[in-house]
């Protein structure tokens, strides 16, 4: 997989994150997902649009019709569907089965995850600050920056979060709360637990 040259500038990343916002539009995403191939039967396809203002993560197994299984926009989102742990596997098989650098799939993946407490949001952050000093394209001053406007969110703000992964038969782990926002719940018929459990399994963090 060759990444578009736009992923290694930073303008990109700041529109990407919401961080910036101006007119443009990346005529290499319009009805191009980006895929991200797993295993010999699965398949992520991120479909950010050209404009990154609706950002889509599907699913497909073999050759099955693809299922959106999260969305992030600034409206009715539903993005978590990752636990920590496998994004972390996630990633590093992205890198090795594509051959690009860990940073630019975990940074496009990082909105995905499902976070249940500030202990969690605080791991989570240090590693995604390690993965943007990684990309080379933040001076320090822009990481300690960004470092520091990631700790608004305090403990009052978690311990009243209701959204927790639990791992339930025969779903396997799910997200669920009133502020849980995923489509990886029990009450969801259309996720396709069955294969994305399978997996998991694969890759080791199940």
């Amino acid at each position: 997989m060759k990444m578009n040259k736009a992923l290694y500038t930073k303008t990109f990343w700041e529109r990407y994150f919401w961080e910036l916002q101006d007119e443009f539009s990346y005529e290499f995403l319009e009805d191009n997902p980006i895929r991200f191939r797993l295993t010999a039967q699965d398949t992520l396809l991120l479909d950010p649009g050209e404009d990154l203002s609706y950002i889509s993560l599907g699913y497909r197994y073999k050759k099955e019709e693809e299922i959106e299984i999260a969305w992030d926009d600034e409206a009715h989102f539903h993005p978590y569907v990752l636990r920590f742990n496998e994004l972390l596997a996630i990633v590093e098989r992205i890198a090795a089965v594509h051959q690009i650098e860990t940073w630019i799939p975990a940074l496009l993946l990082r909105r995905f995850v499902g976070i249940e407490s500030l202990a969690e949001f605080q791991t989570v952050s240090a590693w995604e600050f390690g993965m943007r000093q990684a990309s080379g394209l933040f001076t320090e001053d822009e990481l300690q920056e960004w470092l520091e406007k990631s700790k608004h969110l305090d403990e009052a703000y978690w311990n009243g979060r209701s959204g927790k992964w639990s791992d339930q038969e025969p779903y396997g782990w799910v997200f669920e709360g009133e502020d849980a926002y995923s489509l990886r719940s029990p009450a969801n018929d259309s996720f396709p637990f069955q294969q994305w459990n399978r997996m998991l399994t694969e890759l080791g963090c199940l």
